[in-house]
């Protein structure tokens, strides 16, 4: 499914399987199915052929039949699945015909289907096909220009996605703010000192001020950022800000908590520290007005750093203002090269002049330089393909306002799409400004909706594919929040979008009735041009500044949304479930208030495949929730309380993926029947839960929490006699205080092992054999590591990232040399060492891979230990290395490691705090 085709490339396979599939159709109904996916097929290549033509060039009536086209597939998808789905034995609660592509959808199935009312929908069908297609020779849709094929993307963009972070032209207004800042003898201690970066968007004002942030947060007691956006929810502005100062306290507030109290908590917490805030994005005069209250009663110094696009806004908060400017034409220049060389001083000496007049039409505006350049790397490198880059962005268009110049070259880089990236972008418009989207959850809902089409890999490989090579393109923006994949290499797990493409992207969704966003008065969507002004919605994104309840719920436009969205108190927003026919994929970003009578009517969405729940406080799901026949993924994470699962749980048979806090099995359940299930996270595991888990062939990730310490014994159940080598992920969330020694082995096939708790013995079960072993986390206590403990983590082919905690080591623990050898450490890019005592050594060549070194240890306390001052540990000795961090208690020894570091060959960065 994509934007250009509607539904037709997961509809023309189902039809397929009707064909050839077990559904006891008569010949000639067969005959009339094969009959309808050969004009189907006939129609999706003219609309890739329409697509392919940049919309301003399209004829009106070739885009009205090319959207009439795409309404079609998605109600013949939708009749087709809910016949298939009756036809392998479920009973859907109300199944669909096409009577027309607007809204003409009646209940043929009852209790059986004939196929003599199979006869009869396809017959109907075949009509409206043929009505279509006579309007396509009429309006002579064949007959539309195709536009140039797209370069296939450059694979080296991961690379200059890397460069592109390298922060260019920001010395200078960094250096003048720190001095605005830090010069005390401008600052009172009785109010904190503010300075507001005013520019409009995309100049980067966020960028700079955390750059600040980052530089100038050692000197401060404490710090936060938050973004306050268009729209702010204040109460979880205040909620983030106590979080970001104290996260063990404040990690988890109750939502009963009142803003008063949370300002009375920022107050109280501030008034002994000197604080540096970041207040990001603010818009408007009154959300200052409130946070203010949390802040103008620190009298320690305290720092507060604003941005927003608005300079009246900036004038209402006072202190200083600093308007940012756009780059210099040398920085503008550097930017954009360093995006596409691997030097600024790479560029051919030919490309000086069409670079100029790009850079020109840029702005100095980074994101559009970006965005520019990340386009020009998909193209041959020769200045005739720059110059058609320049020709396109169009004539005049320096002369435009900045915001008019950002989205005409924005648009130009979504034209410039592949269209099931297109499809996927626009997807991303449901999200409100600022939000944290979560990479596995966008996934995921691609998939469900069908927008991921099978490639040889997995169809989340394929996902993660398509969001990284949206990254590359500078159309989303990774958040530093990292996981591990099976390879063991870091791995982006969030994003969020820019406002300026947020903008462009809710416009271009809007307009080719993509998504709903947002409803006028009258029911229509607001923005969306009068081609789709109508009432059909297929998906539809709600928050708590939508007015569009009142309206949808009186009027019938729900029962075709496919994807429904709700961020923010979702019983306030919500309509009733059982009014969404068809849908596909359901996302409820607060459930804190929805009980169980609230999700009773989740038994009626038959063709639902994603199901998000997120911050539930109920301890049992519905049974109706066994109902779910087509349900691939369940992520009832975010919940307040352990929660058990229903016996109806096992009769998802489709089910993927269960994502959770914490969930029980109920004791008789069994999983046999569970044969899709791939991925359980969450699980406690009981001696009933491990035997069932064990019998799941195809399960490649379980992460378990243990909160009794009694279950610490069923873990003997991982063993490869228990579980296949399928089995690539294991991570087990438990408290510190709790043994894993009587975990004597695990699956062979392991790729990631992480732990929270310790072993008060060193796992045996670590030798070679662990061929595929990648990321390994352990926790020792009272552990005397031991050379052939080492060597044991040495003989790991594959191990990329090793991190050891080891708390308490004792009075005989040795120093440790880690010798120079080929075929110890063959993989590892990564090693985290934390311990009171530094107690290794690295020789000449050791580690040769080696490019991240992080320690944790206590100086005073190896000096004692060991009764020696000299703190060379041989760090000059690692090949690769090229960033060190070092949080060090003590002063003793930073001068021996910043003199070993700098007086390293590859001069690595040094984080040491």
């Amino acid at each position: 499914m994509d934007i250009a085709t509607g539904a037709m490339n997961t509809l023309l396979p189902k039809l397929g399987e009707l064909v050839v599939g077990e559904y006891n159709l008569q010949k000639g109904v067969k005959g009339e199915i094969k009959e309808l996916e050969k004009e189907l097929t006939s129609m999706t290549a003219a609309l890739r052929k329409v697509s392919e033509v940049p919309p301003d060039k399209l004829d009106v009536q070739v885009k009205i039949w090319a959207s009439d086209v795409r309404e079609l597939s998605y109600d013949i998808e939708d009749a087709v699945d809910t016949f298939m789905l009756q036809g392998i034995g479920h009973e859907p609660t109300m199944a669909f015909s096409i009577k027309g592509f607007i809204d003409r959808t009646i209940n043929l199935f009852k209790k059986a289907v004939t196929n003599h009312q199979i006869h009869n929908v396809i017959k109907d069908i075949m009509h409206q096909v043929k009505m279509v297609n006579e309007r396509r020779k009429r309006y002579k849709v064949d007959e539309v220009s195709n536009r140039p094929i797209v370069e296939t993307i450059d694979p080296r963009l991961e690379g200059m996605y890397r460069k592109a972070t390298e922060l260019v032209g920001i010395g200078r207004p960094k250096n003048e703010l720190v001095e605005w800042l830090m010069n005390e003898a401008s600052s009172s201690l009785q109010q904190p000192k503010i300075i507001s970066i005013v520019g409009f968007g995309g100049l980067g004002k966020t960028t700079l001020a955390n750059a600040l942030l980052q530089d100038l947060k050692a000197k401060f007691d404490c710090h936060f950022f938050v973004s306050v956006s268009f729209s702010p929810d204040i109460k979880k502005i205040f909620k983030n800000i106590l979080a970001q100062l104290d996260e063990n306290k404040y990690g988890h507030i109750d939502e009963s908590w009142e803003i008063k109290l949370l300002i009375d908590k920022i107050i109280e917490f501030l008034k002994n520290g000197r604080c540096l805030c970041v207040i990001d994005d603010l818009w408007k005069k009154l959300p200052w007005d409130t946070i203010k209250l949390a802040l103008q009663d620190s009298n320690c110094g305290s720092k507060i750093i604003i941005t927003t696009r608005n300079k009246a806004v900036a004038e209402h908060v006072g202190g200083a203002i600093y308007e940012l400017k756009p780059l210099s034409n040398d920085d503008s220049r550097e930017l954009l090269y360093k995006r596409i060389f691997e030097s600024a001083d790479d560029c051919p000496s030919d490309f000086s002049s069409v670079t100029k007049k790009i850079l020109k039409k840029c702005c100095g505006v980074p994101l559009a330089i970006i965005t520019t350049a990340s386009l020009l790397a998909t193209k041959p490198r020769c200045s005739v393909e720059w110059e058609k880059v320049n020709n396109s962005i169009g004539s005049g268009l320096e002369n435009s306002p900045h915001v008019d110049t950002m989205n005409t070259i924005l648009s130009l880089s979504y034209n410039d799409l592949p269209f099931h990236l297109k499809t996927c972008l626009l997807s991303l418009s449901k999200y409100p400004e600022d939000q944290v989207i979560r990479k596995d959850v966008l996934v995921w809902s691609w998939i469900a909706e069908g927008f991921i089409a099978p490639a040889g890999s997995s169809l989340q490989e394929i996902g993660e594919g398509y969001f990284n090579e949206l990254i590359n393109r500078s159309l989303i923006q990774p958040i530093e929040a990292y996981t591990f994949d099976e390879l063991g290499e870091m791995d982006v797990t969030a994003c969020r979008i820019h406002d300026m493409v947020l903008d462009l992207i809710v416009k271009l969704s809007a307009e080719e009735g993509f998504v709903t966003t947002s409803l006028s008065d009258d029911g229509e969507q607001a923005g969306a041009s009068s081609l789709h002004r109508r009432e059909i919605i297929r998906r539809l994104s709600l928050d708590n500044s939508s007015n569009a309840d009142a309206s949808i719920n009186e009027r019938n436009v729900l029962s075709k949304v496919r994807s429904l969205d709700v961020f923010g108190r979702a019983h306030l927003i919500i309509p009733a479930l059982s009014r969404f026919r068809v849908l596909r994929v359901l996302q409820l970003d607060d459930c804190s208030s929805l009980d169980n009578d609230h999700l009773e009517d989740l038994c009626k969405l038959d063709l639902l495949r994603f199901l998000r729940l997120q911050g539930l406080r109920i301890s049992k799901l519905p049974e109706s929730i066994g109902k779910l026949g087509s349900l691939e993924t369940l992520d009832i994470r975010g919940a307040e309380s352990v929660i058990l699962l229903p016996m109806s749980f096992a009769k998802l048979g489709k089910l993927v993926r269960l994502l959770a806090e914490e969930v029980e099995l109920p004791d008789d359940m069994t999983l046999e029947n569970m044969k899709s299930l791939q991925e359980l996270v969450g699980i406690c595991p009981t001696l009933h839960a491990m035997t069932k888990i064990a019998k799941l062939r195809e399960l490649k990730v379980l992460k378990l929490v243990i909160e009794d310490e009694s279950d610490t014994g069923n873990l003997d159940k991982l063993g490869p006699t228990s579980l296949p080598n399928l089995l690539q992920v294991l991570v087990l969330r438990t408290p510190l205080f709790y043994s894993l020694d009587s975990m004597a082995q695990v699956p062979s096939g392991l790729r990631i092992f992480m732990c929270s708790t310790h072993f008060t013995v060193f796992p045996r079960w670590i030798d070679p054999s662990l061929s595929h072993l990648t990321v390994l986390s352990i926790c020792l206590w009272r552990v005397r590591v031991q050379p052939e403990h080492l060597d044991k983590l040495a003989e790991l082919p594959s191990l990329r990232f090793l991190r050891i905690h080891a708390l308490l080591p004792p009075r005989e623990q040795e120093k440790l040399v880690i010798h120079s050898s080929p075929s110890a450490f063959p993989c590892l890019t990564e090693l985290r060492i934390w311990c009171p005592l530094m107690f290794l050594k690295f020789q000449p060549g050791a580690m040769r891979k080696l490019e991240r070194l992080c320690l944790g240890f206590d100086a005073r306390s190896t000096i004692e230990h060991f009764r020696t001052s000299n703190f060379n540990y041989g760090f000059e000795n690692l090949p690769s290395l090229r960033h060190v961090i070092i949080e060090l208690r003590g002063r003793e020894a930073h001068d021996d490691i910043r003199k070993t570091i700098s007086n390293h060959p590859n001069h690595p960065s040094l984080n040491l705090s």
